[in-house]
């Protein structure tokens, strides 16, 4: 006990030292020590040493203050690169906070998340946000080194933030106002339902859901650049949106869970290199929303009882390859108007290998909570040039086109499975088309295969 006393009181007069010459107050550290009634809880690994915090992690005290305290003692430090690695509870934060590091990665133990779709059960490391928290619950903010490396230039006025997320579970404030513990999604009459409520924020329930919704993970635009950031094996839930970024330049989003929510991720502005796989999307209005994705790729994901998996502004030598959607009758369905993929612009894009399952008419939905008309097309496709969409099986009961391209030129459309109902059609072109290729399946001109012998 004296060891780790006396290792604590080095840290906190190192940290205090650190602070005054930054001109930076520090708080003191009584209500984040670690001693025998208070166990490790938070653990700081940094170029400077490690340092061990204690964080209230039942869930029923509001850590925010002192968490906010760990985040600031640690950009204390000069010229630091931190790891966050929070131990399995529930930490509860009541009020946002802000993150103001050039490199850090935050880090949950144990198995992440949350079985919301019955027994309520928690696991792992749980960040459980209140009604206080928000619009962004977390924000990264960008900061500079005091010199360049390896150059070692100096001042080295450039800001910078790279962040990696592993291992943790986003937990919202119910923002779409839904008892997670009663159902799965419904329609009520021709508009989306979620658990009984609306899956978007229910009539009142905010006067500005733009500016109250809750984000989990916020990364805002300049001055300076958001270069990295990487999401592995996480959990967001409840919330209005699971990941937004107003300009990131490049990111891996993987193996993750966004579930009950408007949004699952949100990038705004210039997204180079976006790479998001091998994800869940799980009973939630939109999944991805994109800006400007260049040399991105959006594969392997998963989407059930979803409005729309893929919305794109604008798509430049993108895929969007082997992604899985099912939208079962009695449980959900989608708002047309790009409810697998809507593209407002493309060049060289390239989608193969979907599978797609629709088993609703999304054609009379009316209403999702972008308020945009729907019941247009299950898939556009708009302003494009160059784009391949081969070898997907679109399996719906749609009474309309499933497939439309509007103003796409040197299209290649082949070797297709696309299913309709009555007075539905699998492709179709409007506006400014011109030299698109389009070979339907036509199972009659097909070789005989051979007979099969035993």
């Amino acid at each position: 006990m004296r060891e780790k006393t006396t290792t604590l009181t080095v840290l906190t007069l190192l940290a205090m030292i650190t602070s005054l010459l930054a001109e930076k107050p520090l708080q003191p550290l009584e209500e984040l020590a670690v001693t025998e009634e208070r166990f490790k809880t938070v653990e700081v690994k940094t170029d400077q040493g490690q340092f061990d915090y204690h964080l209230d992690n039942t869930g029923k005290r509001d850590v925010s203050a002192a968490l906010q305290e760990i985040f600031d003692r640690t950009a204390a430090l000069e010229d630091v690169s931190a790891d966050f690695t929070f131990h399995p509870g529930v930490y509860f934060i009541d009020a946002p906070i802000s993150v103001e590091l050039v490199c850090l990665k935050l880090k949950g133990t144990a198995h992440g998340g949350l079985d919301i779709f019955g027994m309520n059960l928690k696991s792992g490391t749980i960040f459980l946000f209140g009604e206080n928290t928000g619009p962004h619950c977390i924000t990264f903010n960008r900061a500079s080194h005091s010199q360049s490396f390896p150059a070692g230039d100096s001042p080295w006025p450039y800001q910078n933030c790279k962040v990696e997320v592993e291992g943790m579970t986003f937990v919202g404030h119910n923002n779409t106002d839904v008892d997670t513990t009663k159902g799965y999604s419904r329609f009520r009459g021709d508009e989306p339902n979620f658990r009984g409520l609306h899956w978007y924020p229910a009539e009142g329930r905010y006067q500005d859901v733009e500016k109250e919704g809750q984000r989990a993970l916020f990364f805002p635009k300049g001055p300076g650049k958001n270069e990295m950031l990487r999401v592995n094996s996480c959990v967001f839930t409840d919330l209005y949106v699971g990941i937004e970024t107003e300009y990131c330049d490049v990111c891996y989003i993987t193996d993750s869970w966004f579930a009950q929510m408007v949004y699952g991720i949100r990038m705004q502005g210039h997204n180079p290199i976006c790479m998001i796989k091998n994800n869940c999307f799980a009973d939630l209005e939109t999944g991805v929303t994109l800006g400007a994705a260049v040399s991105s790729g959006l594969n392997g994901n998963g989407f059930a009882y979803v409005s729309k998996c893929f919305v794109l502004k604008d798509a430049q030598q993108t895929t969007i390859n082997n992604n899985t959607l099912f939208n079962w009758k009695l449980s959900t369905g989608a708002a047309a108007f790009g409810a697998f993929c809507h593209v407002g612009s493309s060049r060289n894009l390239v989608m193969t290998g979907n599978s797609i399952k629709q088993e609703v008419d999304s054609r009379a939905k009316t209403r999702t909570v972008d308020e945009k008309p729907n019941g247009r097309a299950f898939i556009n496709i708009e302003n494009s040039s160059n784009l391949i969409f081969s070898n997907n099986v679109v399996d719906t009961v749609q009474t309309q086109t499933v497939m439309k391209l509007h103003n796409v030129v040197n299209s290649v459309i082949t070797d297709n499975i696309v299913t309709f109902g009555k007075g539905g059609n699998a492709v179709a072109q409007t506006g400014n088309c011109a030299g698109n290729f389009y070979r339907p399946l036509t199972p009659e001109d097909s070789a005989p295969f051979d007979q099969f012998e035993e």
